[in-house]
């Protein structure tokens, strides 16, 4: 007992002398309230049951998907307008790889529908996943989950969501989404994994492992984990939703993607590229974009963004070509605070075109700062382009092109059971982080998703980062 005390007397020294006391909220650090937890992620073990059901075309009123059964999604599958579909606590449902229709199994919830996906805790989650065996499983065994709503975008309220074939939608369903209502409610996702989605029609025309139209801050998103995605881990398409405790593990294309509007925010995000998953011709780990063109479409996209940890590989010979850890391109706009970067092939971060660095000056409306920055690049630096860091709205930023690991994670770069705490005595450039001028976040002493080793870990008991082994 004598040692731990001690540590915790060394961990407190540093802390206090790292961070200023308008942002030293301890008693509301949820990662330092358990001592040596017990850690139960990488394997799921649960037993299933024998039963099943199925869903498929329209669900054209209220429907929920019992525990007592393992559910399959066959073919395109969609809740119409006005309906709820409710999907209890410990239940697990596969996209089917080879459907009836012949078109991508995946769920998509329409405008003014609502997806109840609520695990309510760690030891109970929901699990979306494909119909192989254990060993056999790929990315985009199935399409995906879609969540459509009615808050802003700067797109017209007619656009149609990404990744849907004209022949996979029936009569009287539309995809679009958008619309005026801020506080949207398109249902509730709360420990919930979603392994192996996505589709690709080419062009950028894909499903993503969880896709966000127009989905508006009456939404909870809490603790979901998006693994081994054939596109992008999570993509928002404009809307308003807030969100926490997000994880994107081993996606092929862009971790977490921003466009057309999004205005929300999210706190505590973790995402790691895997070794021999077939990344795509561009995979990010935020990539984001006020629309397509670049253009001065409102709302303006700016995601307000902390204690994110965005890692690539551990090693540059066989990263492959992971490429930013940040993109922010096509005049899009962003606040992202208090967070890592790390493991990257050629940036930590990428500044991309003018219009996106003038909004990093005195009066603009992006904000990079107090992160921690590592990339493998030696041509051209950590920070492009480089006069992003005589901005005034880019400060507290601490970069490095040697040390993968110079934050000093537990096991930030393990393909099996990767730990993004910080270590046990930790360099004090790993605290210090800032709030201000930030409302509705948990103020914490620490950069990044997860806190000191001496803490719990919110991805404890729910996330899997073994899914191809997990007996279902």
């Amino acid at each position: 007992m004598k040692t731990k005390f001690s540590l915790l007397a060394m961990l407190a020294a540093v802390m206090l002398t790292s961070c200023s006391n308008e942002d030293m909220v301890e008693e509301n650090d949820p990662s330092l309230n358990a001592e040596f937890a017990t850690l139960s992620v990488g394997i799921d073990g649960r037993s299933w049951p024998s039963a099943t059901g199925t869903i498929s075309g329209v669900i054209s009123s209220n429907t929920t998907l019992t525990n007592d059964k393992v559910w399959f999604i066959d073919g395109p599958t969609f809740v119409a307008p006005g309906v709820t579909l409710t999907v209890q606590k410990n239940t697990l449902v596969k996209g089917k790889s080879t459907p009836t229709s012949g078109s991508a199994s995946y769920l998509l919830v329409t405008r003014d529908a609502r997806l109840v996906a609520d695990g309510n805790n760690a030891a109970e989650s929901i699990v979306f996943t494909s119909d192989k065996p254990v060993g056999s499983r790929q990315p985009g065994d199935f399409g995906g989950v879609i969540l459509l709503g009615n808050a802003p975008t700067n797109k017209p309220n007619s656009q149609e969501i990404e990744g849907i074939l004209p022949a996979d939608i029936p009569s009287g369903i539309s995809v679009s989404y958008g619309g005026s209502n801020t506080a949207n409610d398109a249902g509730i996702l709360r420990y919930v994994r979603i392994e192996y989605a996505g589709r690709d029609l080419g062009g950028g025309n894909e499903i993503n492992g969880l896709t966000l139209g127009g989905v508006g801050n009456g939404t909870i998103l809490e603790n979901i984990q998006v693994s081994y995605g054939q596109d992008d881990g999570f993509e928002f398409f404009g809307g308003t939703v807030n969100a926490k405790n997000l994880i994107a593990f081993g996606n092929a294309d862009d971790d977490f993607d921003f466009d057309f509007g999004y205005t929300g925010q999210i706190q505590f995000a973790v995402s790691q590229k895997v070794p021999g998953v077939p990344f795509s011709s561009d995979p990010n780990g935020i990539e984001c974009d006020n629309d397509g063109s670049g253009s001065s479409a409102t709302p303006i996209t700016r995601p307000v963004l902390s204690n994110f940890t965005i890692l690539g590989m551990g090693n540059a010979s066989s990263a492959g070509p992971t490429l930013n850890g940040n993109r922010w391109r096509r005049n899009t706009s962003f606040v992202f605070r208090n967070s890592i970067i790390a493991g990257y092939d050629d940036r930590g971060v990428l500044f991309d075109g003018t219009a996106v660095e003038n909004k990093l000056n005195s009066g603009g409306t992006a904000e990079f700062k107090d992160n921690l920055i590592h990339s493998y690049a030696t041509a051209g630096g950590v920070i492009m382009p480089a006069t992003a860091t005589s901005k005034t709205n880019y400060s507290g930023n601490t970069t490095s092109s040697s040390n993968p690991n110079f934050m000093d994670l537990v096991a930030p770069y393990s393909a099996t059971s990767p730990d993004y705490r910080i270590g046990t005595v930790p360099p004090a450039l790993a605290y210090g982080a800032s709030f201000t001028g930030l409302s509705g976040f948990t103020p914490v002493s620490y950069k990044g998703a997860f806190g000191p080793s001496i803490g719990a870990r919110w991805d404890d008991n729910w996330a899997s980062y073994q899914p191809n082994n997990n007996p279902y």
